[in-house]
């Protein structure tokens, strides 16, 4: 359990490092692979990319509510604690020259958050069923 919560925070990390570099050009982050970096900045993608770490981080999420046997209503929480995480990243990026503000990046986060979330219940659903 300690890797998985290790794993949230550096994601965490990652996803407020990513947004607050100074440019958006991923192709400048020095440890992404070039292949990444080079669909990231792809002009149809620079919206979806944004959900792509919170998929992991809804994933990683729900392991760790599953582990703990959380009930339903704390991956509402969760859901509302990741959608802080896309908010505070999308704030900070107003004190940077070329990055602005984005609602839409905000619910996409919000919505990779929450498909992550939802593959994670799945694995729940799944091995509660194979328990019977």
């Amino acid at each position: 359990m300690r890797i998985v919560f290790l794993l949230m925070i550096l994601g965490i990390a990652l996803v407020f490092y990513l947004s607050w570099v100074p440019s958006p050009k991923m192709e400048l982050v020095w440890f992404l692979p070039d292949w990444v970096a080079r669909w990231a900045d792809v002009k149809e993608n620079e919206n979806i990319r944004t959900a792509v770490p919170f998929v992991f981080l809804g994933v990683l999420m729900g392991v760790l509510l599953v582990r703990v046997r959380k009930p339903w209503p704390w991956w509402f929480v969760s859901l509302l604690g990741l959608t802080a995480v896309a908010l505070i990243a999308e704030v900070g990026q107003l004190t940077l020259s070329h990055r602005y503000f984005s609602w839409s990046d905000v619910l996409w986060g919000t919505a990779g958050s929450a498909l992550g979330l939802l593959i994670a219940s799945g694995f729940r659903w799944m091995m509660s069923s194979s328990e019977r």
